[in-house]
Formats: structure tokens, C-alpha cells, sequence
């Protein structure tokens, strides 16, 4: 009897220390996976390149594990890892940012990975596929301004649908990456009521995936909102936009930068937001953009893209434009109207700095400048310009850019519902032949042999 009255008060000690331990576990290894996962290209080399960010309550050092196969999301059995510096955070955003840059990847390759760590929790497996090296084809898509609208005469009822609603549309079209002009969310500074940094990326994670699942990249460009408002005429980055350096920009660079695509495609990415052309900050980036422009120039195909339209912009079209004319930048992105807009081919300093048609070119001696701010902010409505060629029209949309092997590049515009606002193809170089067992031009075939018939006549008739 005097052993089971024991046994009792043994077993409730044991089970009070079992609980004991448990609870003292689980509390020292809270559960803190990622909340969403992003991917950049700030590398002038994204075929070798990548960042991998998140987000998380607590801060800890974050890792990347991944592979050029699916391990499933097991954390111990992918071949390669990669460790950050711990995460970041300000004091207007809520949580920590975790950045992983992954280099000395293979290009035009698929890699499988997780990201977290193993004290707080893994990511699901994701994946996504760098650049490649080697000539040939690349989809891209352009386009920003998929803000909410605080304003009461701004009513915004359609608001996060149509961003999203886009967003998916876009991922359809199965880009390799996408250049997003600026204006992410009401207010880059705050994180207060629905529109925040939380709810973008979220919805980024959720909706920017290719058909096959992978991961679309983005090529990030700074706009008004992502500063403090009223927006100073040199802004302070660290002061002034501290949240979208902090979420896009590495440790200690710029908000402009450029990289390459292939052997044929340079991107030169810049920051709209410097007001004053007398700062330091303003001429910083001038030299910057001369010497870019200048090192890329042998590129077959060159683009930009800012966030305010250049042409609209007294500064820009003093400072910018000629700058983009010397090498022939072949289109300029911008955002901040919310509409759709194509210019004609321009060129100011062919036609002294002519704010006319006077200074329209050929595709092959002018910039084409496209607006495209259409993701999801409220559209407006506005008359064409001295420069239109299409629009403004006033829809949802995003651009598709295709450039392909045999040096054309087609582009299009797409609107919410999937229909072609408008599109145009440039060709440069040398048309391909035709394959072999192709079909072959019956009229150029035809007047060649003409000349050749005519030749041997009047050879004929020489020799008589």
C-alpha cells in the first residue's frame, strides 16, 4: 500500500517537469518563420547574382540554404549555404528585414532554396532562375504605382484588387524579372492602416510567381512615396526614405546603380527624387550616369528607368536627356502619372534641344519614353503631349519587353483586362535566314533571278 501512495505524487513530479521543460523549450525557440520572401537584382551581374530577403518579428542572423535540385525543404540537405549579418530594422518599420546575397551562382540555372533559421523556423522551398550569359531570349516587365490613395477627393474603392488583380495578370506572362518604377504604397515611411510594406511584399510573395512557381525577381527604382512627404529637395536617405533603402538598397549604396542582362541588354536604374540640380547629390549622380552610359555603350540594347517622366521634368530634359541621346538609349521608363503613355523616338540633341516635333527620329536615333504607372493606383485622366505617339490612356497595365536572339525587341502594353493598348517592334542588325526546309521569299528570289537572266543577255549581246 505504502508504494502506491508514492506512486502518485511520482508521477505528478515528473509530469510538472516534463511541462517544466516543455514550455522552457518552446519559449527559448519561439516560431518566427518568414513571413514572405523577396528577391532583387542590385548586382551589375544577375546571372551570378542574387539578394534573398524576408521578414520577421524577431531579429537573428538568417541564413539561405539551396540547391540546383528540390531537397523538399529539408533544411541539412542542400548543397550550398549562405549566412547574413543579421537582420535590420528602423524606427518607422515594424519588425526585421533579412538579407542573403548569393553569389558565384550558375547562370541561366534554376535553384531550389529555403531561408530562415534553425532556431525560429525555415521558409516553404522556393525557387527561382538566375540570368543568363549567352545570347538569347529575355521577357521583362515594366511598370509602378500601385499605391493606395489617402486622399478623399482621390476615392480608391477598387484598391488592393487592382494591384493585385495585376499582379497576377503579370505573372501569366512569365517574365524573367520585373522593373518596378516607384510609388510601392501611400506613404514609404509609415506603417499605418492597410497600404504598408507588410501588406506590398506580402502580396508580392503571394502573387509574383511564375507559371512553373518560381520566384519573380525585381529590379526596384525609388519613388516620391517611398520618401517623407513634403519631399525635401535632397532628400537624406537614411533620414528621409529609411525604409525602402533599408528594404532595397545594400549596406552602403545608392538608389541608382545599372546591371547587365545577356551580352546585349544594360538596365541603368536612377533616382528621380534628387529635386535640386545644384546638390551634391544631383551632380553625384550625373557623373554617375555619363560614366554608365559611357562604360555600356557598345550594348546593343540599352534601357533606364526613374520615376518621374524626364521629359516633363525642366531638369531632366536640361541634364538627362542629351546624356541619353549621345549613346542612343534605346526606351526610358518612368512612372508618377497613372496612365499609359508612349513618345515618339526623340532626340533633343540631334535637333537643338527642340521641345517639338521637330525632334523626332528614327527608333534607331531616338529614346522612346514611356509612362507607365498603372499597377493599381488611382488612374488619372490627361491630354497627349507635344510628344505623344499613344495615349495618355487611362487603364490599369504593365509592359512587356521581349528581346529576342535575332536582335529585335517587341514591346506591348497590357491592360487589366488582358487586351494590347499598344505595342511596336524595333530591329536592329541582320535578318535571319530562313531554315533549312523553310519557306524562302518567292519575290526577292524572283527579281534576283530576273538580274541574273538580264546580266547573261546583255553579256550575250556584248560578245556579238
Amino acid at each position: 500500500m505504502k508504494s502506491k501512495k508514492l506512486l502518485f505524487p511520482s508521477l505528478m513530479l515528473t509530469t510538472l517537469f516534463i511541462l517544466a521543460t516543455t514550455t522552457t523549450a518552446s519559449s527559448s525557440s519561439p516560431e518566427d518563420e518568414p513571413a514572405y520572401v523577396y528577391l532583387t537584382y542590385a548586382s551589375p551581374d544577375p546571372a551570378r547574382t542574387i539578394n534573398v530577403s524576408w521578414r520577421t518579428d524577431e531579429n537573428y542572423v538568417g541564413a539561405v540554404r539551396y540547391d540546383t535540385e528540390s531537397q523538399n525543404g529539408a533544411p541539412g540537405a542542400y548543397s550550398y549555404s549562405a549566412e547574413g549579418a543579421g537582420g535590420v530594422t528602423t524606427a518607422k518599420f515594424d519588425g526585421y528585414i533579412h538579407h542573403v546575397e548569393l553569389t558565384g551562382l550558375e547562370p541561366d540555372t534554376t535553384y531550389y532554396f529555403i531561408c530562415g533559421n534553425s532556431d525560429y523556423g525555415w521558409s516553404e522551398e522556393l525557387s527561382f532562375k538566375t540570368a543568363p550569359v549567352e545570347k538569347e531570349n529575355i521577357r521583362f516587365v515594366v511598370g509602378g504605382d500601385s499605391r493606395w490613395d489617402a486622399r478623399p477627393d482621390h476615392p480608391h474603392p477598387d484598391w488592393p484588387e487592382a494591384r493585385d488583380n495585376i499582379s497576377k495578370l503579370m505573372a501569366s506572362y512569365n517574365p524573367d524579372f520585373v522593373i518596378f518604377i516607384g510609388d510601392y504604397i501611400w506613404s514609404g515611411q509609415e506603417q499605418n492602416g492597410l497600404d504598408t510594406w507588410d501588406n506590398w511584399l506580402g502580396a508580392v510573395f503571394e502573387h509574383w510567381r511564375a507559371p512553373d512557381g518560381r520566384l519573380i525577381p525585381m529590379i526596384p527604382v525609388i519613388g516620391n512615396h517611398e520618401v517623407t512627404y513634403p519631399e525635401p529637395q535632397e532628400y537624406d536617405p537614411m533620414g528621409d526614405a529609411s525604409n525602402y533603402y533599408m528594404l532595397f538598397v545594400p549596406s552602403g549604396d545608392k538608389a541608382y546603380y545599372s546591371l547587365n542582362l545577356g551580352p546585349d541588354l544594360h538596365i541603368t536604374i536612377l533616382d528621380s527624387e534628387f529635386r535640386s540640380t545644384l546638390s551634391d547629390s544631383w551632380n553625384e549622380q550625373m557623373e554617375w550616369l555619363m560614366q554608365d552610359l559611357s562604360e555600356h555603350y557598345d550594348y546593343l540594347w540599352k534601357i533606364a528607368a526613374d520615376h518621374r517622366p524626364p521629359l516633363d521634368e525642366s531638369g531632366f530634359q536640361r541634364e538627362w536627356i542629351p546624356e541619353f541621346d549621345i549613346p542612343h538609349l534605346d526606351l526610358m521608363f518612368s512612372g508618377h502619372e497613372h496612365y499609359y503613355e508612349r513618345s515618339h523616338p526623340i532626340n533633343l540633341l540631334r535637333n537643338q534641344n527642340l521641345l517639338s516635333s521637330e525632334s523626332f527620329e528614327s527608333p534607331e536615333n531616338g529614346t522612346i519614353y514611356i509612362v507607365s504607372g498603372g499597377w493599381g493606383a488611382p488612374n488619372y485622366d490627361a491630354n497627349p503631349h507635344w510628344y505623344s505617339a499613344c495615349g495618355p490612356i487611362k487603364d490599369y497595365h504593365f509592359t512587356v519587353i521581349d528581346i529576342y536572339e535575332n536582335d529585335m525587341l517587341h514591346f506591348k502594353a497590357v491592360n487589366f483586362e488582358n487586351e494590347v493598348i499598344d505595342s511596336f517592334t524595333i530591329q536592329k542588325g541582320i535578318q535571319p535566314q530562313p531554315e533549312e526546309g523553310g519557306e524562302v521569299p518567292i519575290l526577292p528570289v524572283a527579281a534576283a533571278v530576273v538580274v541574273i537572266i538580264g546580266v547573261i543577255v546583255i553579256f550575250i549581246y556584248l560578245r556579238r
